[in-house]
């Protein structure tokens, strides 16, 4: 019995060995994960980021395990990374619905390596996530694709039309006094004025006037909503969807896009530079509007 328990302890250890050499060598000095709200809608989509910085400098950081969903179904992901002087920032934003009211409930996000201080395999994980559920629109109600979703904004009459018109009158709304909120506000970042020639009734004109004047989460999600109409879809849709759909034709919309996806969810010690790319794309665009015939 002795010499079995003996067998058993080198299989273990000699496994242990194997693993860490088949691991990378990675100092992770952050990772974290959190969603955009803490209480979200079912049938609505949300983002949920995941930081991860290493110190090493790294093209790509495919050891990152995302997590395991429950009462939620994911919609796209987006991933970006930045070359930093200690190292290398990787950021994935995933697009998530949840199914039912309740609770959503995200595993940690982890990754396998071997700590180059330390020799020894280690995993590095993030906390888990969970969220509140609200009432809804069923999951089996969403669409689960760009032309489905399209789709059912040809069925309905105007719908295009009346987008726009719901979005003035928000524009209006917005503009009057509100209360005191506890929302943290971004201080403005300075650009040149709204573009003068867009037409004074356009949803765009108003929305890059908010995020100037205010640049908080409700001032982009307004922009949003413009831009994602521009390209002829609607408030569910991602960023994968304006690519596939208007990215050969439009690719300048589907930057702009891009960017004020990354300045809506970024975390706050990167936002203002965020938001200072959003603005210099956004008068690109806006400006290549004006010029069209």
């Amino acid at each position: 019995m002795a010499r079995f328990g003996t067998i058993a302890a080198l299989i273990v250890a000699l496994a242990g060995v194997a693993a860490a050499q088949t691991l990378p060598r990675l100092h992770v000095t952050a990772l974290g994960m959190h969603a955009d709200r803490k209480a979200v809608i079912a049938g609505a989509p949300f983002h949920v980021t995941i930081y991860v910085h290493v110190a090493e400098a790294r093209a790509r950081l495919d050891e990152l395990v995302l997590p395991t969903l429950s009462n939620a179904v994911e919609l796209g992901d987006e991933q970006r990374r930045e070359p930093r002087a200690d190292g290398t920032d990787f950021y994935q934003t995933l697009t998530l619905t949840a199914n039912f009211p309740g609770e959503a409930h995200l595993t940690p996000a982890y990754i396998d390596a071997v700590d180059p201080a330390t020799g020894k395999a280690l995993r590095f994980s993030s906390d888990p996530l969970t969220l509140t559920v609200t009432p809804g629109t069923p999951i089996d109600a969403v669409s689960r694709s760009a032309g489905a979703m399209l789709g059912s904004l040809a069925a309905m009459a105007g719908g295009i039309v009346a987008i726009v018109i719901v979005l003035l009158v928000l524009v209006r709304v917005v503009r009057r006094p509100r209360r005191r909120t506890t929302e943290t506000v971004r201080a403005p970042v300075e650009t040149p004025d709204t573009p003068s020639a867009l037409p004074s009734d356009d949803p765009l004109r108003d929305a890059i006037a908010l995020v100037r004047s205010r640049g908080d989460d409700a001032a982009m999600d307004t922009l949003r909503i413009v831009l994602f109409a521009r390209a002829g879809l609607g408030t569910g849709a991602t960023l994968a969807d304006a690519i596939r759909e208007v990215g050969e034709r439009d690719p300048q919309l589907v930057r702009t896009l891009g960017a004020a996806e990354r300045a809506r969810f970024a975390p706050a010690a990167d936002r203002p530079a965020a938001t200072r790319e959003l603005l210099r794309l956004l008068f690109d665009f806006a400006n290549g509007i004006e010029s069209q015939p």
